[in-house]
């Protein structure tokens, strides 16, 4: 479901095509993980993913208060427009500092 990348102290995330109810409880464990690793300074890459509910969502707003209580923080990017349109209506887009692509968001973080 996740594939991690390094960039240098920074781990970017790239998630599966849907993030819901039947995944929610994966994701919130994977990010877990990777900060209580020592990840703490996440990008997570939305490019694959078409649909996102209100457990996806969840999921994302529980890492977020994981890595910035660990010190660091979460940089999303590749919203498509249906994901893009979510985060608008939930107003999440205030939350999360968003990015076009992966080296703006990886770059941020300097």
């Amino acid at each position: 479901m996740f594939e991690t990348e390094q960039y240098g102290d920074v781990s970017a995330v790239t998630v599966a095509e849907e993030m819901d109810a039947r995944n929610a409880q994966e994701a919130k464990t994977y990010f877990k993980e990777l900060v209580g690793a020592g990840s703490s300074r996440l990008v997570v890459d939305l490019t694959p993913l078409n649909f996102i509910d209100s457990s996806g969502l969840g999921a994302l707003v529980t890492a977020l208060k994981a890595a910035r209580q660990a010190g660091g923080d979460i940089r999303l990017c590749g919203l498509t427009t249906p994901v893009k349109s979510i985060f608008e209506l939930t107003r999440l887009y205030r939350v999360f500092d968003i990015f076009e692509n992966r080296a703006e968001a990886v770059a941020s973080f300097d």
